[in-house]
């Protein structure tokens, strides 16, 4: 059984061609097993959680600049600003997540837990943020990552879900929160058939 992270199911969905999703499915194939230590993005979600956990003050998250690598400054900077500039837009309230996954027969399994929880200006949201940094194969638009918002939706999860949250993508390359609309009976076909089309590239290269 294929496993993959939802980063990497995002990384996917998010492409704008046949292409690139190929050669990001092969990207992913290639990739060496998850180590914390070669995790590009880990110190700033961890520096995320932890402000919200012990209710820091955001600006507080600028500081993770003085310990990271220098090569990373440019990228962590400016996630770090449109994350700052996003939660002072905002009433936030953090809230602690549980587990999540999905899966297709035996084909492909996806771990998808939410990054973080959030209630913002009154409503519970379940976020996975994307840090990447823009480029021309990829758009982080609703109807581009559509699947992978389902996908969050669906999944088994080991928290109760009462109705009125919602599940979210925070696009830190402009700040937006995109919001899943309730999934369709067609949505769930378009996850799957997504999810066949990694399945079938996977199987291929």
């Amino acid at each position: 059984m294929i496993r993959i992270s939802l980063t990497r199911f995002l990384d996917y969905t998010a492409k704008v061609s046949p292409s690139a999703k190929i050669n990001t499915v092969r990207s992913i194939k290639k990739a060496p097993g998850y180590s914390p230590a070669t995790d590009y993005w880990k110190p700033l979600r961890d520096a995320i959680k932890n402000i919200h956990e012990k209710d820091l003050p955001i600006e507080t998250l600028k500081e993770l600049l003085t310990t990271v690598d220098e090569k990373k400054i440019p990228n962590y900077s400016r996630n770090i600003t449109k994350y700052i500039s996003f939660i002072k837009k905002h009433n936030v309230e953090y809230f602690p997540v549980g587990k999540a996954h999905w899966s297709m027969s035996d084909d492909i399994f996806i771990g998808s837990n939410p990054e973080i929880g959030l209630i913002i200006d009154g409503k519970k949201y379940y976020i996975k943020n994307y840090y990447k940094k823009p480029n021309k194969d990829t758009k982080v638009a609703k109807r581009n990552i559509k699947s992978m918002l389902t996908l969050m939706q669906i999944s088994e999860k080991d928290f109760q879900i009462k109705g009125d949250e919602k599940f979210a993508v925070l696009n830190l390359q402009n700040g937006q929160l995109i919001e899943a609309e309730p999934p369709t009976p067609e949505d769930v076909l378009e996850l799957k058939l997504e999810a066949d089309h990694f399945v079938n590239t996977w199987n291929n290269i």
